[in-house]
C-alpha cells in the first residue's frame, strides 16, 4: 500500500537552494548549473523530493517504485485506464472455480542476471509477499492458502476463500530473481535491484544518486533513451532552481508556488489529479481516539475545503471519502466540518493529541499538518506535532506506535476499493488504527463477490461505518501533481503514482 513520496519544506533562499542541490549532482557526474547536454545519447536526469528509502519492492512502500520500476516489472500492466492487460510477465488469468485462479506467464523473459522469469519465479515472489515479515502487501494476500507452479508456464493460486481481486493485486506485485534474492536478502537486494525491466541497475553514490541504464536484452520494446539518474532535493525552492538552471530534466514535485513560478519562467509543467489522498488516521485503541465523542469532534473540527483553499490555492482536490479509489469518484455519505459542535463535544476535558507526520513526505505536508492541528486547538484539544521521517513513520505505524493522529497519503496502487479497506480497515491492516470484527467479516464478504462491481454497495457501507459513524479517518484532499520538464519530452505519469520513461527523449 502506499503511503507515498512527495515533499515540501518552507523554501531556503533560492541561491542556497541552487548552490548546495548543484553541488550534489556535480559531484555525482551532473551538469554544471546552467548548462545543457547536446543532442546525442541521453541519460534523463530527474530530480526527485526525496531519497527512495529502499529498492526492494517486497518490503518497500510504493513512493519508491518510481526507481525501481525502471529495472522491475509488476506481473501484471494495465492501461491508461487502469484496466488489466496481457502485455506484461503474466499474459492471462482465469478463475478455475471460486478460489483458484490459474495464471499463464510469458514464454522465453529472463532476469537481467540471467535467471529465468518462469512460473517458479512468479510463484516464490507470490509466496515472498504473502510470508515475508516486512511485505507491504501482506495483509492483502492473507486468504491466499497455496501457490504451485506446475510447469514453466503456469502458476496456480488458491485462496481459503473466493477472492476475485487477486489479478488485481498483481498489478503492484514486482517480480524479483528467486536465487539472487534469497543469496542477498532485502537489504542485499536493495543495493543492487535486478529485473525484467528495461533498465538496469548502473550504480549509485550513497545519499547523492541512484542511476540505471538501458537494458540491452529487454524482452519487450526498448527504452528510446539510454539511462536515468535520479537525484533528489528536500526542498521545493531547490528543484524549482535546478529546472531553471537545466541542471535536471525533470523535476518532480513541485508546489503550486514553485510551479506558477515554473509556468511564468516558460518551464513546462504537467499537472495531474492523482489517487493519491492524504488522510488522517486516528487511533481508536488509544487515549485519546479510544473515546468515540473524541473522535467525531476531530471529524468535525478539520475543514478540508479551507486546507485545499489556504494552502494549495486549489491546486488539490478535497475529498471526504476513504474507498472511492479513481479521481472524481465521491462517498454516498461524509463528514462535512463543524467547528461549533466540535468545540461542543469537547468541552473542558483539553485531551492532549499528538499529531504525527512524515517531515520528508508530500507537497506542504508541514503546512497541512498544522492547519489540522490549529483546527483541534481551536475545538479545545492540546496539540504536539512529531515530525518524523517517512521509513520511521511507517515502522512506527506497522508496529502500532502512533498514538492519536498520523498524517500521510494512500495510493490504490490497485484500482479496486478493497485495496484502502484491506489495508487500512482491516484489524490486521497496515494501520490497523480501527478494529472491529464486523468490518473484518464484511471485507470478507466483499471481496467473495464476483466482481468489484458486485462489492461496491458493501464497500459504501465500509466507507460509511470507518468515516461517518466511526470517524477512524479523515480524509483531506487528493493530491495534484505538478512536475516540470525542460528540454525533454514524454515522460509519462500515471493517475496511480507511476511514471514510464522509456519515450523520454529531447
Amino acid at each position: 500500500m502506499t503511503i507515498r513520496f512527495l515533499r515540501s519544506r518552507r523554501p531556503l533562499a533560492l541561491a542556497a537552494a541552487l548552490t548546495i542541490a548543484s553541488a550534489g549532482l556535480v559531484a555525482c557526474g551532473g551538469s554544471e548549473p546552467g548548462s545543457s547536454q547536446s543532442a546525442g545519447p541521453l541519460t534523463v536526469r530527474a530530480l526527485l523530493a526525496a531519497q527512495p528509502a529502499t529498492l526492494d519492492p517486497i518490503v518497500g512502500a510504493r513512493s519508491a517504485q518510481i526507481v525501481w520500476a525502471t529495472m522491475l516489472e509488476p506481473l501484471i500492466n494495465t492501461d491508461k485506464a487502469l484496466a488489466m492487460t496481457d502485455t506484461g510477465l503474466v499474459t492471462s488469468w482465469t478463475r478455475t472455480d471460486p478460489t483458484t485462479w490459474t495464471l499463464k506467464v510469458r514464454d522465453g523473459v529472463s532476469f537481467s542476471n540471467g535467471e529465468k522469469a518462469d512460473a517458479a519465479a512468479v510463484a516464490n515472489t507470490l509466496l515472498l509477499t504473502r510470508d515475508a515479515a516486512a511485505s507491504q502487501l501482506k495483509s492483502y494476500f492473507t486468504n491466499v492458502s497455496a501457490v504451485d507452479a506446475p510447469d514453466a508456464g503456469t502458476v496456480v493460486v488458491k485462496t481459503k476463500t473466493p477472492q476475485y481481486n487477486i489479478p488485481d493485486l498483481l498489478t503492484t506485485v514486482y517480480l524479483v530473481p528467486p536465487k539472487y534474492y534469497k543469496e542477498k536478502g532485502s537489504e542485499g537486494f536493495a543495493a543492487e535491484p535486478i529485473g525484467t525491466g528495461p533498465y538496469v541497475w548502473a550504480g549509485a553514490h550513497a545519499g547523492r544518486d541512484i542511476s540505471v541504464k538501458k537494458n540491452p536484452n529487454y524482452w519487450g520494446t526498448p527504452a528510446a533513451n539510454d539511462g536515468i539518474t535520479f537525484t533528489w532535493a528536500n526542498e521545493a525552492a531547490q528543484r524549482l532552481a535546478l529546472i531553471q538552471s537545466k541542471s535536471v530534466d525533470v523535476s518532480f514535485d513541485l508546489p503550486p508556488a514553485q510551479s506558477n513560478e515554473a509556468k511564468k519562467a516558460g518551464i513546462t509543467v504537467v499537472s495531474t489529479e492523482t489517487a493519491m489522498k492524504i488522510i488522517a488516521f486516528l487511533d481508536s485503541t488509544k487515549a485519546p481516539f479510544d473515546d468515540p465523542k473524541l473522535r467525531e469532534a476531530a471529524a468535525l473540527a478539520i475543514d478540508r475545503d479551507a486546507i485545499v483553499k489556504g494552502i494549495f490555492d486549489g491546486q488539490a482536490v478535497a475529498d471526504s471519502g476513504l474507498l472511492n479509489i479513481l479521481p472524481g469518484q465521491q462517498p454516498a455519505q461524509s463528514v462535512k466540518a463543524d467547528p461549533a459542535k466540535a468545540k461542543e463535544l469537547v468541552g473542558a476535558s483539553a485531551p492532549a493529541v499528538q499529531i504525527t507526520y512524515p517531515a520528508a513526505q508530500y507537497t506542504n505536508i508541514e503546512e497541512v499538518s498544522q492547519a489540522v492541528g490549529g483546527a483541534l486547538e481551536k475545538a479545545g484539544f492540546k496539540v504536539t506535532y512529531v515530525p518524523i521521517d517517512y521509513g520511521t513513520l511507517v515502522k512506527r505505524v506497522v508496529g502500532r506506535q502512533v498514538p492519536g493522529i498520523a498524517i500521510f497519503a494512500g495510493v490504490p496502487n490497485v484500482a479496486t476499493p478493497d485495496y484502502f479497506a484491506s489495508g487500512f480497515m482491516k484489524t490486521k491492516s497496515i494501520t490497523g488504527n480501527c478494529p472491529d470484527p464486523q468490518t473484518d467479516e464484511l471485507i470478507g464478504k466483499a471481496l467473495e463477490q464476483d466482481s468489484a462491481q458486485a462489492a461496491a454497495p458493501m464497500y459504501e457501507q465500509l466507507n460509511t461505518t470507518g468515516v461517518v459513524d466511526k470517524h477512524c479517518y479523515v480524509p483531506l484532499y487528493r493530491q495534484v501533481f505538478n512536475y516540470a520538464t525542460n528540454g525533454v519530452k514524454g515522460v509519462a505519469f500515471g493517475p496511480l503514482n507511476t511514471v514510464d520513461f522509456t519515450k523520454t527523449t529531447r
